[in-house]
C-alpha cells in the first residue's frame, strides 16, 4: 500500500469543500424553479396572457444570458430566438480547450447571468457592498460548518433585510422588484447548439464533459490551483469572490419567492369578486401611504401592506 501524502489530500479536499456547499445552495435554487413552475399552472387557464408573458420574460432572459455570455466568450451569435414557449440561440464554436470552456460556459449562463445582472443594479443603487466580509476556514469541517453557519445565514439575512426595508413606492426599487420577481422561473427549458437543432443545456453541459475528459480533467486542475494561489496570496479578494459566488443562488432563491407570493396572491383574486379585490387593493395603498406618515421603519409598512392585501381577500371570502 501507499501512503498519500497529507498535503496532496488538502490540496483536493479543501477545494472540494467548497464546491460542496456552493452547489448544494444551487441544489435549492434548481429545486424551487421546479416548484414555482407546477404553481404557475394554477393560474395558466384564468390567466393565459399573463402567463405568456410571464414565460416570454422568463424565455428572454434565458436566451440573453446564453447570447452575452457567448459574445463575451468572443463566439459570434448567428440566431437568436424568444416566444412565449421557448426559444434559443445559436452561435460560433472554437475548437481547443477555450473554445469547450466557452461552450460550458454559454450553456451554465442562465443560472448565474440574471442574478449577476441583480447584484449589479442592487450595487450601482448602493444597497449591497459584501467587500468588507472576512472569511478564513483553513479545512474542510471548518470551511463546511463556518459557510453553513455563519457566511450563508449573513448574506440571507442582509440581503433579507434589505428587500423587506425597501421602499417600493419609488420607480427604481418597484422596478428592481419586478425584475427581481420574474427574471428566475417560468422559462421552458431552451436549447443551444453551434447548428440548428435541439439540445438541452444542462444536457450540452454533462455530453461535453463527458465527450472530452482531458479538458475536463484540466479544467478541474486549473480551477483548484486558481483557488489555491487566490486563497494563499490574498484572502479579502477570495472572500469577497466566495461570498458574491453564494450571493448569486441567494438571490435567486429570493425572485422565486416572490414569484411564489405574487401566484399565492393572483389566486387569491381568483376566489375573489371584483368589488373585493378594489376594496383589497384600496386598502393596501391606504396603510401603505398611511402607515409612512407615521412610522420610519420601511418593513413595518412593508409587510402590514401586504398583511392588510392578504387578509382582507381572505376574509371578504
Amino acid at each position: 500500500m501507499f501512503d498519500i501524502d497529507p498535503k496532496i489530500i488538502t490540496f483536493f479536499t479543501i477545494p472540494l469543500s467548497y464546491f460542496i456547499v456552493i452547489f448544494s445552495v444551487l441544489l435549492i435554487q434548481w429545486g424551487m424553479v421546479n416548484m414555482i413552475g407546477r404553481y404557475i399552472g394554477r393560474v395558466s387557464f384564468n390567466h393565459p396572457k399573463l402567463v405568456r408573458a410571464m414565460n416570454w420574460w422568463g424565455v428572454f432572459i434565458h436566451e440573453l444570458s446564453h447570447a452575452l455570455t457567448a459574445i463575451a466568450t468572443l463566439n459570434k451569435v448567428k440566431e437568436f430566438k424568444v416566444t412565449s414557449s421557448g426559444g434559443h440561440v445559436v452561435h460560433d464554436t472554437r475548437v481547443g480547450f477555450f473554445g469547450w470552456l466557452a461552450a460550458q460556459s454559454i450553456s451554465l449562463a442562465p443560472a448565474f447571468v440574471p442574478p449577476i445582472i441583480v447584484a449589479l443594479l442592487m450595487h450601482y443603487m448602493g444597497y449591497i457592498d459584501f467587500t468588507r466580509v472576512n472569511f478564513n476556514a483553513s479545512d474542510p469541517v471548518s470551511i463546511i460548518y463556518a459557510m453553513y453557519l455563519n457566511l450563508i445565514p449573513y448574506i440571507i439575512e442582509t440581503t433579507g433585510w434589505l428587500f423587506v426595508n425597501l421602499n417600493y413606492a419609488k420607480v427604481g426599487n418597484f422596478l428592481l422588484l419586478l425584475f427581481l420577481t420574474f427574471s428566475f422561473s417560468s422559462a421552458i427549458p431552451s436549447s443551444i447548439s453551434a447548428k440548428s437543432g435541439t439540445q438541452g443545456d444542462i444536457q450540452s453541459v454533462i455530453q461535453m464533459f463527458i465527450k472530452f475528459p482531458v479538458y475536463t480533467i484540466l479544467f478541474m486542475l486549473l480551477s483548484i490551483i486558481s483557488f489555491w494561489i487566490l486563497f494563499t496570496y490574498n484572502i479579502q479578494l477570495f472572500s469577497i469572490v466566495l461570498t458574491y459566488m453564494l450571493l448569486l443562488p441567494v438571490l435567486s432563491i429570493f425572485g422565486l419567492l416572490f414569484n411564489y407570493l405574487f401566484i399565492v396572491i393572483i389566486n387569491l383574486f381568483d376566489r375573489s369578486s371584483i368589488m373585493k379585490i378594489i376594496i383589497a387593493l384600496a386598502a393596501f395603498v391606504l396603510v401603505y401611504v398611511g402607515m409612512i406618515q407615521y412610522s420610519t421603519a420601511q418593513y413595518i409598512i412593508n409587510i402590514s401592506s401586504i398583511a392588510v392585501l392578504v387578509g382582507v381577500l381572505k376574509l371578504l371570502r
